[in-house]
């Protein structure tokens, strides 16, 4: 018998694009989930085609939809993917969308968008394969987002970011990380901190979590900068976290990341933004010295 496990992390094995699918429901109420299980199928008719897993609470949604839109994104819409592969509810209050073609809503910014046709749905193992009819399209200039091992990436400046503080001397890489509805922060007897690595790489940083039982997922710079107390650079990713926790660490709810004690104050300062960041449903990178610096837009709104 085939494990699960390994052949997923085959499939992983090859990186993919990043879309979002919308479609409404029959009371009018948007509906949209994250996929990197798109590809084109015909020019002459044209047909697209994604997959949907049938334990996916859309799924009969798409199912009986008559209409729906492939949205493939941009690599500056990593917050947009994550925000659709998450359960929040008020998704499409949290973006920038405008309804297309049969009235299927089409997400702003994306590198091409499909309105298309139910065509056919077939039946296939765990996942359905939602075949659409192209009847309307639009396309715009960027580069695209892209997953590879699960895994976020994209033509920015993230690597030679995360690169520099590497190879400089005392520097450090973290993570502010989100589990369930808050974020993942060191303890050292009552001293808040965020997850550190070992050294200054994500595969550091990575290996520390999973020795802890922890699971990360990076997704993307979220901060970087000189720090004159070292003479180095910091560094700090996004990305989410699963597992037991550990001993040593905690969950600091949403509500309170704004007032966290935390000992470092560039920190604090971090969280406050992430708190406005998840808030406003776009992320955001920082980047200057521990002092001051410049917020740029990485998420559409």
């Amino acid at each position: 018998m085939t494990d699960p496990k390994a052949l997923r992390n085959a499939f992983g094995a090859f990186a993919t694009g990043v879309t979002v699918i919308t479609t409404r429901q029959p009371d009018g109420t948007p509906r949209g989930f994250t996929a990197n299980s798109f590809t084109s199928v015909s020019l002459d008719p044209p047909l697209l085609l994604v997959c949907l897993a049938k334990t996916a609470h859309s799924a009969d949604v798409f199912a009986e939809a008559p209409h729906f839109a492939v949205n493939i994104l941009a690599e500056d819409q990593k917050a947009v993917s994550g925000l659709f592969a998450s359960r929040t509810p008020d998704k499409f209050q949290n973006c920038a969308w405008t309804p297309g073609h049969a009235d299927v809503p089409l997400l702003d910014g994306a590198l091409a968008q499909f309105a298309c046709a139910n065509h056919q749905l077939v039946d296939a193992g765990d996942h359905l394969i939602l075949i659409g009819r192209i009847e309307a399209f639009a396309t715009n200039e960027g580069q695209p987002l892209g997953y590879f091992r699960g895994n976020y990436f994209s033509i920015g400046i993230e690597r030679d970011l995360a690169e520099a503080a590497a190879a400089a001397k005392g520097s450090r890489l973290g993570a502010v990380l989100a589990c369930n509805d808050g974020v993942l922060l060191k303890d050292d007897h009552g001293a808040l901190s965020l997850p550190l690595a070992p050294q200054p790489t994500l595969d550091s940083l990575t290996a520390a979590l999973t020795a802890q039982g922890l699971t990360p997922t990076i997704d993307f710079v979220y901060a970087a900068f000189d720090d004159h107390a070292t003479s180095g650079h910091a560094v700090y990713y996004h990305g989410k976290v699963s597992g037991t926790l550990p001993p040593g660490y905690r969950i600091l709810p949403l509500a309170d990341l704004a007032t966290a004690p935390l000992a470092n104050p560039v920190e604090a300062q971090m969280l406050t933004r992430y708190a406005d960041d998840f808030k406003n449903g776009s992320f955001t990178l920082y980047h200057g010295t521990e002092s001051s610096g410049h917020v740029r837009q990485i998420g559409a709104r």
